[in-house]
């Protein structure tokens, strides 16, 4: 898995759905936590539009 990218303002809008900082969900998103709540957090993001990020790295697929 990526990093899912939001539409700006989503991150906020999860922090408070989640009851967290946006830190935590910027976490989450670029999978830096793998917890319980960084997985709910991060099918929430996909509910809400968010787009999984291809896992592109200077033209070179990461692993």
């Amino acid at each position: 898995m990526g990093e899912i990218l939001m539409k700006h303002g989503e991150r906020g809008k999860l922090a408070k759905m989640f009851g967290v900082s946006e830190v935590t969900v910027r976490s989450a998103l670029k999978e830096r936590t793998r917890s319980e709540l960084s997985q709910r957090i991060r099918k929430a993001a996909l509910a809400r539009g968010g787009v999984e990020d291809g896992g592109i790295e200077n033209g070179v697929a990461k692993d």
